[in-house]
């Protein structure tokens, strides 16, 4: 099995990729920054002997997406499964919020998702199979101040999972997007104790996630006992939206 990760060197992405290793998959890292991604690469080299290739690619770019995919079909013929960890946060009120950030935000939350799972879908319409694995968030679906930007980016997203979903499950390709709640990552890395403890006590299990928790979800969706589910937003949040 080929399976493709962006934003792999990410708390999430780099728990992704430990999870699928551990299935003897064909596994390709990629991510813009090409420092994070070798160490990565290094260090999954020592635990596994699956193969592992590493593709430097700038998600915001369009024709570093097309490159990527086109490095994957020339070395490999296919891709199985494509999980799509890469993102930003972007925190500010709507009336502080400067157009170039604006742009930025939907373009590597939602613009980016579009052509990557165009190029994805492309290849994986070669087999007649292939999963999609896209990551939304909780706020898409209850909003949160200070995240107005981000939530409309994830909120687009979760309508395209549903609608690629449509369109592609006739060639055998299944798409679905996980909403994470509060995973104890880098990303919220910045949140005091305090915040963490508040942002803990919301949920009903009562603490944060783990990007283990999350990646157990990712590597179900693309397994055969997943085999009928498609165009499900499956919230991974401890009970943080119920």
């Amino acid at each position: 099995m080929i399976v493709l990760v962006t934003g792999a060197y990410g708390g999430i992405g780099t728990a992704v990729c430990h999870q699928y290793l551990q299935q003897g998959v064909t596994l390709v890292i990629s991510g813009r920054n090409s420092q994070k991604l070798n160490a990565l690469h290094e260090t999954l080299a020592k635990q596994y002997k699956n193969p592992i290739v590493s593709l430097i690619s700038d998600n915001n770019e369009p024709e570093q997406i097309t490159a990527l995919f086109k490095d994957i079909h020339q070395t490999f013929k296919r891709l199985d499964v494509f999980v799509h960890c890469a993102g930003s946060l972007y925190e500010a009120p709507v009336m502080m919020s400067k157009y170039q950030d604006i742009v930025e935000t939907i373009q590597s939350n939602l613009t980016s998702s579009i052509l990557l799972a165009q190029q994805a879908s492309k290849l994986m319409m070669r087999t007649k199979f292939g999963v999609i694995t896209f990551f939304s968030s909780v706020v898409a679906q209850q909003g949160a101040q200070g995240q107005s930007v981000y939530a409309a980016a994830k909120s687009g997203l979760e309508g395209l999972t549903k609608s690629l979903a449509r369109e592609l499950g006739g060639m055998g390709i299944r798409v679905n997007a996980i909403a994470p709640g509060v995973i104890d990552t880098p990303m919220v890395a910045h949140f005091s104790v305090e915040q963490k403890k508040q942002l803990a006590e919301k949920t009903v299990l009562g603490r944060l996630g783990s990007a283990e928790e999350i990646a157990n979800v990712a590597c179900f969706l693309s397994s055969p006992q997943a085999s009928y589910i498609t165009g499900q937003i499956i919230a991974v949040d401890g009970g943080l939206v119920v």
